[in-house]
């Protein structure tokens, strides 16, 4: 060898990036070559991974030279022999900046994903397609492993930087043996037989990956199951399922998971209203009729649940919660978990969930306002106090007065007034339903973000009753340019454009 072995590590917080790299050092050292680490810590909140940037050299080489070499603080484009990633997505990103070429570079990379901050939010769908990146990742690369190293950590309890490491000592990219990387994880004397576990698993599945022929598609996944309703277990949800039951298929499993989704945040009525709504489009099955009802289904469940007070405190106390974060934590049944909730409810919030009368009238009197803006602050409670607990309890119970609150009579009438607007549309033209049905999706969020979603919705529709002969694909594009950005401009101008042409 007569040049450095050129390593990156792109790694998010909590993975073990720094830990691995420190595995690859002291092998490198006890298998007698020189070894060189920086570091580039990444941003917090996802919004870039850590960077660790390894050379080593073999220690003969240099002692037959009779000189130390000279090693690189930062990795170079194009000079660079393995990439290893923690999420596809920093994968994505080595290959952008030219650290990942064919002629050279192996790249190991877990599949699983991550969203970034730029993802979460985006105002539409700002997800990153990681299929995309693995097709452009094989193609780019000399080698590439990828699988879901983390699914493969989980499994025994283990850091993703375990399943990384068997990866890696599977491309036989460094010039050590299996045993020399298992030592390694010997030698650290931190959970040594869940990490040798899931080095084994994740080597064993890198040698599949590597064994097998590259021309052979993969065999097709078998067809889901068809959508069965479940049996009732009351009399109630035995009422409920009948009438699911005479949906249109294509829609039913919409609709089941909408009533399930309702009767949790309210009660039973509150699921047959929605039933009640849908029932209205029942006679639009033909054609664009059987998406219409899919599509009214799926945003109408997500508007009826509409995030107050009391739905806040029901899920931030609910047990399905509470176990999620032990399970992630992985804390043992007898450890005792804490969890600090950041509140930080508006004025609004508050007037919210009052009668309506008297929410209206305190909102529109500034001094009241003002009082009330002493309670809307910041703050923390912790869910395994008696005090945080109790007070998110007590505020969950209010979901009972919902149905006389200022904010459930604001949501359902503007959730009449798109019903009425996809009712009437449906009548003459389907796919302009469709289109206005779709338009639910602006409605997502709570506080600044959702007055924006359905200040945008209450827009198009203006636009809709100006413009009786709409066609569809000009509400597609009213609600494309709703979601470009926060500040409206994009949707203002489409707005300008459709009634100026009248």
């Amino acid at each position: 060898m007569t040049s450095s072995i050129r390593i990156v590590i792109a790694a998010l917080g909590g993975e073990g990036g720094g830990v691995l790299a420190k595995w690859i050092v002291d092998m490198a050292d006890r298998e007698g070559y020189i070894s060189q680490t920086t570091s580039v810590p990444g941003v917090a909140q996802r919004t870039g991974a850590t960077i660790y940037y390894l050379e080593i050299f073999a220690r003969e080489q240099a002692e037959a030279a009779g000189a130390m070499p000279v090693m690189s603080m930062f990795p170079t484009p194009g000079d660079v022999d393995i990439v290893i990633c923690s999420e596809i997505v920093e994968a994505g990103r080595m290959i952008q900046r030219g650290f990942v070429t064919p002629d050279r570079t192996t790249l190991v990379t877990s599949t699983h994903r991550v969203f970034g901050i730029a993802e979460k939010e985006a105002m539409g769908n700002g997800m990153v397609d990681k299929e995309v990146i693995i097709e452009v990742a094989r193609a780019r690369a000399r080698t590439c492993i990828d699988f879901d190293m983390l699914e493969t950590a989980r499994r025994f309890d283990s850091v993703i930087n375990a399943a990384l490491f068997g990866a890696l000592a599977q491309t036989a990219v460094l010039p050590f043996a299996r045993e020399a990387f298992e030592e390694t994880i010997r030698r650290g004397r931190i959970a040594v037989e869940n990490n040798l576990q899931t080095f084994t698993a994740s080597y064993e599945l890198a040698r599949q990956q590597r064994g097998a022929v590259q021309t052979v598609q993969p065999a097709l996944a078998p067809a889901p199951a068809p959508f069965a309703l479940p049996a009732a277990t009351t009399a109630e949800g035995g009422v409920l399922l009948g009438r699911i039951a005479t949906f249109p298929e294509p829609a039913r499993e919409m609709i089941y998971l909408g009533v399930k989704k309702l009767v949790d945040y309210q009660h039973s009525a509150y699921a047959r209203l929605y039933l009640d709504r849908l029932e209205s489009l029942r006679r639009f099955e033909a054609g664009a009729g059987a998406a219409l009802l899919l599509e009214t289904a799926r945003f109408l469940a997500l508007w009826m649940a509409f995030e107050d007070l009391p739905r806040v405190a029901q899920i931030k106390i609910s047990p399905e919660r509470f176990q999620r974060f032990r399970d992630e934590v992985r804390a043992e049944q007898d450890q005792q978990l804490g969890m600090v909730e950041f509140l930080h409810p508006r004025v609004e919030e508050f007037c919210g969930i009052m009668p309506a009368r008297m929410g209206r009238f305190v909102l529109a009197s500034p001094r009241l306002r003002r009082l009330l803006g002493l309670l809307a602050k910041p703050r923390n409670l912790r869910t395994n106090s008696l005090h945080g607990f109790l007070l998110l309890y007590l505020m969950a119970k209010l979901r009972r007065l919902r149905p006389y609150s200022l904010v459930y009579q604001l949501e359902h009438a503007q959730m009449e007034q798109w019903l009425e607007a996809i009712l009437a549309a449906a009548s003459t033209d389907q796919d302009l339903a469709l289109e206005l049905a779709r338009c639910g999706r602006l409605v997502k969020g709570y506080g600044d973000t959702r007055e924006r979603g359905t200040g945008n919705l209450q827009r198009i529709l203006a636009v809709y009753r100006q413009l009786q002969s709409l066609p569809g694909h000009a509400v597609s594009a009213l609600r494309d340019a709703a979601m470009a950005d926060e500040g409206g401009a994009a949707l203002a101008a489409v707005e300008a454009e459709l009634l100026a042409r009248g």
